[in-house]
């Protein structure tokens, strides 16, 4: 049977500025699980990650600019140490567990919108969000017009959310033309296939709204000179043919 451990600390800040006060949760949140990625561990404060530990690169990463220089006790020695013991002791974490994190195979909700008003041709950020799932196992893809993106993708580490489930983002840089759909595909064990989630650019009302007006004006504009140069042309003609009359 697959296995996920949540080991947390939480502290609890408390803030005062005047007359008011802020509390504040700061958590240190130890994953370990029995099933890729077999490891997490990261920071949180009000369950925004501050920074996360990259095991590859064998350092912290920081999510948060003010805490950038914070370094965890031990490195990531120390914090896979930690880990190794965990997972030693997943069984028996297991069974204390129970009744306290999710059951295993909870769906994810799932939403794609873009991070800014679109324009077409103005350089963007479209977002995907997958939430509330356990475990802590999602993968998540980008195809634009049914071809697979790997260019301008980014992707974040598991957020816990205060139910212990978790969420997850991945972000697309991306320009906005006519014609083009946008794909996020979701993968879970708690789906039977991967879910798919579409979006496509829409025109903006403003720039449609400008484009009728200008359209509008320039036919506007065309008919009123054409009415004009028959006046003239008809004056003129009369003009011409009092004066031959007067010869």
């Amino acid at each position: 049977m697959r296995a996920t451990v949540l080991i947390t600390a939480t502290l609890i800040l408390l803030q005062a500025v005047g007359a008011l006060k802020y509390v504040h949760d700061g958590s240190l949140v130890s994953l370990c699980q029995d099933e890729a990625p077999d490891k997490q561990f990261d920071i949180e404060m009000d369950w925004d990650e501050v920074l996360y530990m990259d095991f590859e690169q064998k350092k912290e990463i920081v999510r948060i600019p003010h805490f950038d220089g914070h370094r965890m006790r031990g490195g990531e020695a120390g914090v896979s140490a930690g880990i190794a013991v965990c997972k030693h002791n997943l069984g028996g974490w297991k069974k204390k567990s129970q009744g306290v994190i999710p059951e295993p195979n909870i769906q994810p909700d799932v939403a794609v919108f873009p991070e800014d008003n679109v324009e077409w041709g103005v350089m963007n950020t479209l977002i995907c969000h997958a939430a509330g799932f356990f475990p802590a196992a999602l993968e998540m893809q980008w195809l634009r017009n049914n071809q697979k993106v790997t260019e301008g993708v980014n992707i974040t580490e598991y957020y816990m959310e205060e139910d212990y489930s978790f969420q997850r983002f991945t972000y697309l840089s991306f320009v906005p033309r006519p014609g083009d759909e946008y794909t996020c595909r979701v993968q879970h064990r708690s789906l039977d296939q991967p879910a798919v989630y579409f979006w496509g650019p829409e025109v903006p009302e403003a720039q449609t709204g400008a484009g009728t007006v200008i359209c509008a004006l320039g036919i506007s504009l065309g008919i009123i000179s054409a009415i004009v140069g028959i006046i003239l042309l008809v004056k003129e003609r009369q003009r011409l043919h009092s004066q031959q009359r007067s010869l």
